[in-house]
């Protein structure tokens, strides 16, 4: 009789602007059903992405709008049964922070983003 699968494992992240991309190592065992899906989750915020299918394991995960925020990840698998427990929280990223033009950022571009305080 099939079960739910195992967590997976090996939860990496890798992050962008307002976006993270999220790896992972599939479950030691699938309950005894195929991996149908991957679930992402972003902790703070819970933004989402599910994969389309048991054999990707990477995700996209995008609406990450607090630049500067620390995120982790957690991912589960489901089958036909039902979802995983989460795996172990990824290691901590912190998104990069919009910056003007070239994406370089310089003092000058710096200074432009504190406001000037005139006495």
């Amino acid at each position: 009789m099939a079960t739910v699968p195992g967590a997976p494992t090996n939860v990496i992240a890798v992050g962008g602007t307002a976006q993270a991309v999220v790896s992972w190592t599939a479950p030691a065992s699938n309950g005894g059903a195929s991996i149908t899906s991957y679930t992402v989750t972003a902790n703070p915020g819970g933004a989402t992405a599910t994969t389309a299918d048991g054999n990707t394991l990477n995700a996209n995960v995008t609406g990450l709008f607090q630049n500067g925020t620390s995120y982790t990840f957690t991912v589960i698998a489901t089958n036909s049964v039902g979802n995983s427990t989460a795996s172990t929280a990824s290691n901590q990223i912190t998104l990069n922070a919009v910056i003007p033009g070239n994406g370089t950022m310089t003092a000058a571009k710096a200074a432009a983003l504190v406001p000037k305080i005139v006495s």
